[in-house]
């Protein structure tokens, strides 16, 4: 698609707009500006802890101090599949053959170890996501599937696909507060970013249905106006999703703050977006539009894609900012430094799926079928213990450390651990 057709293309989306938005009710208040970007740093390692030299000679001994109790005594969480510690029954990783029921350790579990707070269950069960057994006393609330803003059409915030309802059965399950150990873990937000890439792809060369899509998606976040007036410009779906993202992030920190800062929590950490450009399913996407348009239009998209989680997480950053209760965790940063440079994460593979695309993930994919049908006639057992990624979405149990490393060194900064 040429640059003046696809200016055409967004203007009838523009004409599109005016019609669902006439008939349905805009979300949210619209957001000015553009989206500003930055280049995410390395990601750093923690500190290496300084070893002194016991004292000698007849001092008088003294009596040791008292230890300290910890600053954290309970974990709680609330997020998507990367937090979900077995709603559906299992984790969103390689599987364990020997011990389905546990599974691997994904990135809470890791970080419930480090903490010392016990091992996490998961608050809800399900096999559909509609009928819902709880767990009094089990505190991971995250669900997988869920996005800040879960769909009417996929029950809205009546179910717990939604952040906002994780979050509120979450404090409502502890009496409406929180208690001064309690540490709230929450990451969302990359769900609803791949939502967006694809609705902005098939708008982009779909007909009115897909064109309604993508105008329906915006509208959860965007006033009519806002929608209208971004249409309007070059490139004006791109435009429009960047506003979209940043208002997004806004609905996240004031569906956390809501939910636990205003409700006396002394320690929530959130995740930031990672780059899911990065990720097989979208690298897939681009491929795909690659030969289809050209190498130079898939990388305009991949860079937009980037621009859009980049504006994200600097709203997000700059809403939590100064605020001592909270620690940022940077994902997007930490993920983007371990796709740069594998080797130094201990990864020799960071672009394709461990598992393959037969059979149902996560429940199809254990290590022994790994093991036992390497895509690679060369590979050892164990190969996928040192890749980046289960399927096209989701890491490895050594993505987990990966990321459970992320949060600890924001714990760590904070001086919560």
């Amino acid at each position: 698609m040429t640059t003046s057709s696809a200016h055409r293309a967004w203007r009838t989306l523009a004409a599109v707009a005016a019609l669902v938005l006439a008939t349905a009710c805009g979300g949210g208040g619209g957001v000015g500006g553009g989206v500003a970007s930055s280049a995410p740093p390395s990601a750093s390692g923690g500190a290496t802890p300084a070893s002194g030299t016991a004292p000698t000679g007849t001092a008088t001994p003294t009596t040791p101090a008292a230890t300290p109790a910890p600053v954290i005594t309970r974990l709680v969480v609330a997020g998507d599949s990367l937090a979900d510690v077995g709603t559906l029954g299992v984790k969103a990783t390689v599987q364990n053959a020997a011990n389905l029921a546990a599974g691997y350790p994904i990135y809470t579990d890791l970080v419930a170890t480090g903490l010392g707070v016990g091992a996490l269950c998961n608050y809800f069960s399900t096999t559909n996501v509609i009928d819902l057994t709880t767990h009094p006393g089990c505190t991971d609330f995250a669900v997988a599937a869920s996005r800040v803003i879960n769909p009417v059409t996929r029950g809205g915030t009546a179910l717990p696909l939604s952040l906002q309802n994780q979050l509120e059965t979450a404090v409502g399950a502890n009496g409406g507060a929180w208690a001064a150990g309690d540490l709230i873990v929450v990451d969302a937000g990359a769900n609803d970013a791949a939502d967006l890439a694809d609705a902005y792809l098939n708008a982009r060369d779909g007909g009115l249905d897909d064109q309604a899509v993508f105008v329906a998606l915006l509208s959860q976040q965007l006033s009519a106006s806002a929608i209208d007036a971004a249409l309007a410009q070059p490139d004006g779906g791109s435009v429009a999703a960047g506003l979209y993202m940043r208002r997004l992030a806004q609905t996240y920190w004031e569906t956390i703050k809501a939910n636990t800062l205003d409700k006396g929590a002394a320690h929530v950490a959130v995740l930031n977006v990672p780059d899911i450009s990065l990720t097989p399913r979208l690298r897939t996407n681009a491929t795909e539009l690659a030969a289809a348009e050209g190498p130079a239009v898939a990388d305009a998209f991949t860079a937009a894609l980037r621009q859009w989680i980049t504006g994200f997480n600097t709203e997000l950053s700059r809403l939590a900012a100064d605020d001592t209760r909270v620690a940022l965790v940077p994902y997007f940063d930490d993920f983007t430094a371990q796709e740069a440079n594998p080797a130094a994460f201990g990864l020799t593979n960071v672009t394709d799926p461990a598992c393959p695309p037969v059979g149902e993930f996560p429940q199809a994919c254990t290590d022994a079928a790994l093991d036992a049908a390497p895509p690679q006639p060369d590979l050892a057992p164990g190969w996928w213990h040192t890749w980046a990624f289960a399927d096209g979405f989701h890491p490895t149990p050594r993505g987990h450390e990966l990321l459970a490393a992320s949060v600890n060194r924001a714990l760590e900064q904070a001086g919560w651990r």
